[in-house]
């Protein structure tokens, strides 16, 4: 019985040791295997990987758990290995898949890798997370990925993987993180995604994914953000999508998507951010939207859309964008939009909405953005629509808006651009803009003195207007402009030597007015002037020779003056009407 018990410590010290010495050849064992994939990358050489090498001392056995990148448990078992962006460069032939049991994550991504991904990545059991984003890695998706049962996080997107995605993906349960975007896959969704209970995060963006949106994913409960943008998709959107009560983002733009938008997504009490343009949806934006009171950005722009807007939409107090443009949209604005008060962008252009601009447009205190064209309104334009300073860019051409341009938008200083072609407008103008184009209009009158206060105007387009009498000496300080269309108006008298100054112009036409007296010659200063026309006047003299100078000038029209003289020996006044 004594020589039992002086055994055991005997025993237990052997088993020490031999565990010990096996620990030691697995990490061995592991260090030579990572390094014949080393001596098979054509970065090899690279900085971060001189760690990984063998040990100058004989008598010590190479571990990896030093090398950079690489990470270890305390029985020295590597477990992780992370070289995102570290432009490693080659294949994973030679990586050592079946010596790295115990590894859980592997992170390979933003890098030069290439080749296909090799089934015998399946090898890798106890694998949790896989990141192999944004390499060169083509072929498809092996099947055997599915063996690799303990998966949290997929990522292979960025790259240029082809084929359908494998319906085995949905064998792991408990994958949460699904990123497939940006790669060349064709082929449907597989309905066995629907399986994956956990996910979180869909993303299947930019490929070439085709047929209808299985409505098995309407059973992910736990999904948080789905992309499906950017692929051809055809068929509806499934109402199960009502279900996703956890969901934050849903984009499935760029497809071909048909039918109507439905009712019950408007359940998706979590919902910040809905993405449908450019499908063909069709029928009614549903009132169930008005729900929606976490959406800060809802683009349904692009479709075949009717009906009016609902104004259960002045519900959405956290809404930001709103872009519905380019549909069949009609009836009228809504005042209930004015509630809107985080709005920062407004798109309603391209439809059918009638009726006047409400006044409540002037409450959205944070509108930076306000897009009206090509639609049918009416009436003027509100005095208060800029009244929360923030208004940089407002188009509104091609409606039937009449009355004069309110007091309110000619001192809006926030202003950048404004558009209001064809329409009715009409009295004097005076902003202070970079684009200013209010062409074909019904403006008359003088060009107000403090049009040359605009120092920031670059583009300005008042042609075919009734805009009368003499250009105001103070246009020479819109020094920063690069194009002035002041033609088809009824300006008279000279045309203002001050206009020289404008240095930085390349199109200038006062063409089809009542202009008099001799063209200046401090327009020989305009040194960047590409296009030039002074027709349909009643300039007289001669054409200053000067003009010749004028290097970049390559299209000129004098025709239909009174013009006499010498042509300035230029390639643009020799082939000038």
């Amino acid at each position: 019985m004594k020589s039992l018990t002086l055994l055991a410590p005997l025993l237990l010290c052997v088993t020490l040791l031999c565990s010990s010495l096996n620990v030691a050849s697995d990490s061995a064992a592991a260090a030579l295997a990572i390094l014949k994939w080393k001596a098979s990358l054509q970065s090899q050489n690279h900085s971060v990987l001189l760690s990984w090498n063998t040990s100058n001392n004989p008598n010590t056995k190479t571990s990896p758990c030093a090398w950079f990148g690489i990470h270890c448990n305390h029985a020295d078992s590597v477990t992780k290995i992370n070289l995102t962006g570290y432009g490693v460069k080659g294949t994973l032939h030679l990586f050592p898949f079946l010596s790295l049991p115990n590894l859980a994550e592997l992170d390979l991504s933003t890098n030069e890798l290439y080749g296909i991904i090799p089934p015998k990545i399946s090898q890798l059991s106890k694998l949790t997370y896989l990141d192999l984003s944004f390499n060169q890695i083509s072929g498809q998706i092996p099947p055997e990925i599915s063996h690799l049962v303990h998966r949290q996080t997929l990522h292979l997107a960025g790259n240029q993987l082809n084929g359908s995605i494998p319906r085995e993906i949905g064998q792991l349960k408990f994958l949460t993180d699904l990123a497939l975007c940006s790669n060349k896959l064709n082929g449907c969704i597989p309905a066995s995604l629907g399986k994956l209970s956990r996910l979180v995060s869909l993303l299947l963006y930019n490929n070439s994914l085709s047929g209808p949106i299985p409505p098995e994913l309407g059973n992910l409960r736990n999904l948080v953000e789905v992309y499906l943008d950017t692929n051809r998709l055809t068929g509806p959107i499934t109402s199960i999508f009502g279900n996703l009560k956890k969901l934050t983002v849903l984009q499935m733009f760029n497809n071909s998507l048909s039918g109507p938008i439905p009712f019950e997504l408007g359940n998706m009490e979590s919902l910040s951010e809905i993405s449908l343009y450019h499908n063909n949806l069709s029928g009614l934006i549903p009132t169930s939207f008005g729900g929606l009171r976490l959406l800060t950005l809802a683009h349904l722009y692009e479709n075949q859309l009717s009906g009016p807007i609902p104004e259960e939409i002045g519900n959405l107090n956290s809404l930001v964008d709103l872009e519905l443009s380019e549909n069949q949209l009609n009836g009228s604005i809504p005042a209930s939009l004015g509630n809107l008060s985080n709005l920062e962008i407004l798109f309603l252009r391209d439809n059918r909405v009638s009726g006047s601009i409400p006044n409540e447009i002037g409450n959205l205190m944070k509108l930076t953005v306000l897009e009206l064209d090509h639609n049918n309104l009416t009436g003027n334009l509100p005095q208060g629509i800029c009244r929360g300073g923030s208004l940089e860019y407002f188009t509104a051409n091609d409606n039937q808006l009449t009355r004069p341009i309110p007091q309110g938008l000619k001192i809006c200083t926030s202003l950048k651009r404004v558009y209001l072609e064809r329409n009715r407008l009409r009295g004097n103008i005076s902003e202070d803009l970079s684009i200013l184009s209010i062409s074909r209009n019904n403006l008359s009158g003088a060009i107000l003195l403090e049009l040359g206060l605009m120092s920031k105007l670059l583009y300005l387009d008042l042609s075919a207007n009734q805009l009368s009498k003499s250009f105001p000496e103070t246009i020479g300080n819109l020094s920063m402009s690069f194009y002035l269309n002041l033609s088809i108006n009824q300006f008279s008298q000279n045309i203002p030597i001050q206009v020289g100054k404008l240095t930085r112009l390349f199109h200038l036409d006062l063409s089809h007015n009542m202009l008099s007296g001799e063209i200046p010659g401090e327009l020989q200063s305009l040194q960047s002037l590409e296009t030039l026309n002074l027709s349909l006047n009643n300039l007289s003299g001669e054409i200053p020779a000067s003009f010749e100078h004028l290097r970049g000038l390559y299209s000129v029209d004098i025709s239909y003056n009174e013009l006499q003289g010498p042509i300035p020996n230029s390639q643009a006044f020799l082939n000038a009407s």
